[in-house]
């Protein structure tokens, strides 16, 4: 086909840690009953102008999740399970997508682990880990894309790389049987508690994994915000370092167009922080088949 058949859809993404709800929070944090309102007012304002944003969180109970959905609204749906059980239980990596605009064709929690299709901790991690996975078509357009979510382990280093091992092998085989399904694009969010100089990043970045960090593809000039650090602390905890390890990939990527990348604030003038991470988002162009 000519490039005059095809029309684009633009298709925003957004990974952010909320910092789980804890009973007692530490030097600089504020409660979740203070971060709440804030925090889900900068995702309205970042997916507000967006008809197909898809909104990666992690380290949600199931509390926040019910908070998170309230703010949104009616027109958002979410897909996730807890990690604890695979129910209500223990932490969730949701994705928050707008419902009205996507149909979610399938989805499913895997733990990260050895035993992916049951509730389990993996190699030395010290916590249960998952990835939400989801296929979702647009109802107007019909392009199809494939979102991950997950939170790597913050103790294995042996976790968080066989970690990254399972998720490039749950991307290449996830899309779809049907031979069309195979150039999806899969795009990949989350929390990897690994820096780019980290093994687990190293894995999911390799040249022969088809995995790319959207962050590498846009030129300088097309980047916003911060450059390179991503979780921030709560600013007060001298055990806690700022580093970069929320990251926003992406696997197949065909005629995808990628706009802009930027890692946006999490503190404003009030002095209270939304979160100890910073949200990551990117604008990616899909292609679709145009209507004749």
């Amino acid at each position: 086909m000519t490039p005059s058949n095809f029309a684009s859809l633009s298709i925003r993404l957004v990974t952010l840690n909320i910092r789980y709800d804890t009973k007692n929070p530490g030097p600089g944090e504020e409660p979740w009953s203070v971060r709440c309102p804030r925090l889900c007012a900068q995702l309205r304002f970042i997916t507000s102008s967006q008809d197909s944003p898809f909104v990666c969180l992690q380290e949600v109970l199931h509390s926040q999740l019910t908070d998170v959905q309230t703010y949104l609204g009616p027109s958002w749906g979410r897909i996730g399970q807890g990690r604890k059980d695979g129910k209500e239980a223990g932490e969730y990596s949701p994705i928050f997508f707008r419902a009205d605009h996507w149909e979610c064709e399938r989805s499913r929690t895997f733990w990260l682990s050895p035993t992916p299709e049951v509730p389990s901790k993996g190699w030395d991690a010290a916590l249960e880990r998952v990835v939400t996975m989801g296929t979702f078509s647009h109802r107007r357009t019909g392009a199809v894309v494939t979102v991950m979510n997950t939170h790597f382990d913050h103790k294995g280093e042996v976790a968080r790389e066989e970690s990254a091992r399972l998720l490039l092998k749950l991307a290449s085989t996830w899309p779809g049987e049907r031979a069309p399904r195979l150039s999806t694009p899969v795009f990949l969010g989350g929390d990897f508690n690994s820096t780019p100089t980290g093994r687990a990043y190293k894995v999911l970045t390799e040249p022969n994994s088809g995995m790319r960090d959207i962050s590498d593809i846009l030129p300088e000039v097309a980047k916003y915000g911060n450059k390179e650090i991503t979780f921030t602390s709560f600013g007060d905890d001298p055990n806690e370092h700022p580093a970069r390890i929320d990251f926003l990939f992406v696997r197949g990527m065909g005629r995808l167009r990628f706009l802009s990348f930027g890692i946006l604030a999490n503190k404003f003038d009030d002095g209270v922080y939304l979160s100890d991470h910073r949200p990551v988002v990117a604008d990616v162009e899909v292609p679709v088949q145009a209507t004749m």
